[in-house]
């Protein structure tokens, strides 16, 4: 692999080394040969209804999933057939999508918490005519806009007019043995003709710029991926996943659980759904996991509880603690530094649905940076092209590899648009370092200020937010303005801790205002000016907001990505008064136009 030494020419791919033949088939078969080798350890533990933990074998697991499978052909469902998912992690959402792929039907997971209006339009485009949802809220969304033939409530209860999963498992348990044994020997039979160019899952992209596009994954996308990365990490059976990442999305669907069937490992099912930091922390005393993914926002809100309380500190870097990992955006240097310091390593990756998800890692042993992506999988090769958004030796990251999707459903010219020559066109921008691929946000995040100067916003945005744990999000504009501003979101848990520290208790509306946390954070943002590479990178207004962006007000993506064109909507007036330089009481004043620090 051609990783160190030397320049790259422009357009030069970066080709890892060789992805090796395996056996895996199907993501069925796959759970079938762990059946075989695994037996009777523990597959999957989740919490029960009483709120206790139970666990399924790998044996166990398996048989759920053939008798699963051949209830739903029982409904219909046939190889080759999209199948909408809509439903929270959960043990009974692991069997039926295992179920669906031993099938040879694929899965569309969509998230759960979608107004009806989109669900119905991920139903239309799938072309679905089951859905599988897990409860009665899922069930009554779908029912209102979506034109489903059968909706299967996971759940125990149903709205009339739906299944439970229940009772197809019943229907199947009860049918005389001889039977029985013949329809699970179809299931069998079905799951050993699927192959590696068999369409296995249709993932729909967040949405930032647009409805959501359907992704076209196969068995091969997927296996090949844990294929790679199990030639570059060290996860074994011994080691214990703790997840909340929503399977609808490929990180936690595809990466993550993935990666524990393919290993064998213990795959636990964390009810808090990373938004009840309370109950997370208590599964991750009680679970104790050895390899650990999460999203920055997450794990910034965790480390401002380890540095207000040395009893969580000490269950988050608990001796069992083999690694943790990042992805969907860079992890801010504090929090890296926090992991590092505390004998944990820290790996980061970088993909896109379109790439199953991931395209480059950080391997162990190497030297690592924040916010770089570590180099191609095996058996994958990256290169940059040029852009006329952006300066060498930045250019928009392209990739070829085993992992990448078939295209778009129902999108053709976006197919033909972003793949060519079997490589694909990624849309983000990136350069290359010494310790592999730093992604510097979107080819169209790439702005230019009223004076033709060019700043990429991921750039920018990153180096704010790495310098203070205050901040939790940030947005920086500066299209056609004179100079670059920010809007920047405070992080509740973080302010929170620093305001007891220092003995503070204002009202939780006012904090934007309070003058002690301004004069820290202004301190903090002209440090991280500081470090800009040329003047015009340099912040000079900057907008505190108190209430978190969230998904209900259309400012985040269910994957936590910010929707730029939202929060632009939002806070226009707020943006128009820092492009102007009106006084705002919620507005920061890092530098003036003029001044020494301005000009240097």
């Amino acid at each position: 692999m051609r990783m160190r030494g030397g320049k790259l020419r422009p357009g030069e791919a970066v080709a890892a080394e060789p992805l090796p033949p395996f056996p895996e088939r199907s993501v069925g078969g796959l759970l079938r040969s762990r059946a075989e080798r695994f037996g009777d350890k523990d597959a999957v533990r989740f919490r029960t209804r009483s709120g206790r933990w139970q666990e399924l074998s790998f044996r166990q697991l398996d048989y759920l999933c053939r008798v699963s499978a051949a209830g739903l052909a029982e409904l219909g469902v046939r190889r080759g057939d999209t199948v909408l998912v809509c439903s929270p992690n959960g043990v009974a959402l692991l069997v039926a999508e295992l179920a669906l792929l031993s099938l040879g039907a694929v899965s569309a997971p969509v998230y759960s918490d979608y107004a009806p209006e989109l669900l119905a339009h991920c139903a239309r485009d799938s072309g679905a005519r089951i859905a599988l949802c897990g409860t009665t809220v899922q069930q009554h969304k779908l029912s209102r806009g979506a034109a489903l033939e059968r909706i299967v409530v996971l759940d125990e209860e149903a709205l009339p007019g739906a299944l439970t999963a229940v009772k197809v498992l019943d229907k199947v348990r009860q049918l005389p043995e001889d039977e029985r044994d013949r329809r699970l020997a179809a299931v069998e039979d079905a799951c050993a003709s699927i192959g590696h160019d068999d369409p296995a899952f249709l993932l729909y992209t967040s949405g930032t710029t647009g409805l959501p596009k359907g992704v076209e994954l196969t068995h091969g996308n997927v296996l090949s991926q844990q294929a790679a990365i199990a030639q570059v990490w060290d996860v074994s059976a011994r080691d214990v996943f703790l997840s909340y990442l929503p399977w609808h999305h490929c990180f936690g669907g595809l990466f993550e659980r993935m990666m524990a069937l393919w290993h064998g490992a213990l795959l636990v099912i964390d009810d808090s759904r990373g938004r009840d930091l309370d109950k997370l922390l208590a599964n991750f005393r009680e679970v104790k996991p050895t390899v650990y993914f999460s999203v920055p926002r997450v794990y910034q809100g965790l480390i401002a509880r380890a540095r207000a309380d040395a009893k969580v500190r000490e269950a988050l870097l608990h001796p069992g603690l083999r690694l943790v990992f990042t992805a969907a955006a860079p992890l801010p240097a504090p929090a890296y530094r926090f992991f590092e310091e505390g004998g944990v390593p820290v790996h980061e990756g970088w993909g896109l649905t379109e790439t199953s998800p991931c395209a480059t890692l950080t391997r162990p042993g190497e030297a690592r940076v924040s916010g770089v992506a570590g180099w191609p999988l095996p058996g994958t090769s990256v290169r940059l092209e040029r852009v006329e958004q952006a300066d060498p030796p930045q250019g928009e990251v392209v990739v070829r590899g085993p992992q990448v999707m078939r295209g778009y459903r129902n999108a053709p010219e976006d197919t033909a648009r972003v793949l060519r020559d079997g490589w694909l066109r990624t849309g983000d921008l990136g350069e290359w370092t010494e310790q592999g691929l730093r992604v510097r946000g979107r080819v169209d995040g790439v702005f230019k200020l009223e004076n033709g100067e060019k700043v990429s916003s991921a750039v920018v945005e990153a180096r704010l937010l790495a310098s203070t744990p205050l901040l939790e999000q940030a947005v920086v504009l500066g299209d056609g303005q004179p100079f670059t501003t920010a809007l920047c979101w405070l992080s509740g848990p973080a302010v929170r801790s620093w305001l007891e520290a220092n003995g503070l208790t204002p009202d939780p509306g006012e904090l934007p205002l309070v003058p002690e946390l301004r004069r820290s954070l202004t301190e903090a943002l002209q440090a991280a000016n500081t470090l800009a590479q040329v003047p015009y990178e340099r912040v000079r207004r900057v907008a505190l907001l108190g209430t978190p962006p969230s998904i209900e007000t259309g400012e985040l993506t269910p994957t936590q990505k910010v929707v730029r064109a939202a929060v632009m909507r939002r806070y226009a007036q707020l943006i128009e008064a820092m492009r102007d330089e009106s006084p705002h009481p919620a507005v920061l004043e890092l530098s003036r136009r003029g001044d020494a620090f301005d000009q240097a």
